[in-house]
């Protein structure tokens, strides 16, 4: 009797080892950024380091980059293994239109995450690179992780706490109630219709717009004001004018937090009016639901 207790004892203990061993499933990861390019923290340029083959690379976080998995400069790839695939991929980017090679990446790691066979183009200089105020850092010399690598997950931006989280799909991230905050739908690479002070225009949100901008044929149909003294985006010309938002909402009619945008030259090519931008993501909390294609959004608390 004694001897089946210690049977009985052991077999338990055992298979609760078995049980806690199990590794517990990884649904999101946390990435750190930094905003050193461009304008002050947290202003400008998120970037963030990822791992190719055992090498560390600051890079920016671009939704705004359509049509590329990752981006990096020959000054990036030095020593990196790839394998070019014959294809050449076209875009517009306001700069004017570009070419480039594709090639694959065997696995590139973002957090704890791991992707593999990775997309990507290398060129020699960060397109926008030459606007005002622009400040060249390590990460804008290497690349940027474009709309089509971070659309694989659904995505947080944190600017107040200065990250970035990513989530498997089927899943929202632990600590943020992102069901109970303003949602907006959106379609293809986050185009959205908003309702701007009375007036509808479409939207497209973009880590890489410092900060959000209305084209200028846009902008005439809305009252016009200098930006705040100091502010961040002025840049060398000091010539910033704005649109401020007296009503921001949804077509479900869902109100949005007030913000302004920058009167830009944006091409009239580009398949929108304006562009969601970094002084917006410093404000609120933002989160991408590629899953269901819409975007929730809330205040930041300080």
């Amino acid at each position: 009797m004694l001897l089946s207790r210690r049977i009985l004892l052991f077999t338990s203990i055992l298979y609760t080892s078995m049980v806690f061993a199990e590794p517990i499933k990884l649904t999101e990861t946390v990435l750190p950024l930094e905003f050193n390019t461009g304008n002050p923290a947290p202003y400008g340029l998120p970037s963030t380091t990822i791992k190719i083959e055992g090498k560390s690379l600051l890079i920016i976080i671009d939704t705004g980059a359509k049509k590329t998995e990752i981006t990096l400069s020959p000054y990036a790839l030095k020593n990196i293994h790839i394998k070019y695939t014959g294809k050449i991929i076209c875009f517009n980017a306001f700069d004017g239109r570009h070419c480039e090679k594709e090639f694959i990446i065997p696995a590139v790691q973002l957090g704890n995450f791991v992707i593999k066979n990775v997309k990507g183009i290398s060129m020699s200089k960060l397109w926008g690179g030459n606007d005002d105020g622009f400040k060249s850092t390590e990460a804008s010399r290497n690349g940027v992780i474009g709309y089509a690598l971070l659309a694989k997950f659904n995505v947080l931006l944190d600017y107040a706490h200065s990250k970035a989280i990513l989530v498997k799909p089927g899943f929202n991230p632990a600590q943020y109630n992102v069901k109970k905050w303003s949602p907006v739908s959106f379609d293809e690479h986050l185009r959205t219709k908003l309702n701007l002070n009375g007036k509808v225009l479409t939207f497209t949100w973009d880590t890489g717009a410092i900060p959000s901008g209305i084209s200028r044929s846009m902008a005439n149909n809305f009252k016009q004001s200098l930006c705040p003294k100091n502010n961040p985006y002025e840049g060398e010309s000091n010539k910033c004018v704005r649109v401020e938002t007296t009503s921001l909402r949804t077509m479900n009619n869902e109100a949005l937090p007030d913000t302004w945008f920058n009167v830009a030259d944006i091409p009239s090519f580009a398949p929108f009016d304006g562009l969601i931008g970094s002084n917006f993501y410093a404000d609120n909390l933002v989160y991408f639901d590629f899953d269901n294609h819409k975007i929730y959004v809330k205040p930041t608390l300080n």
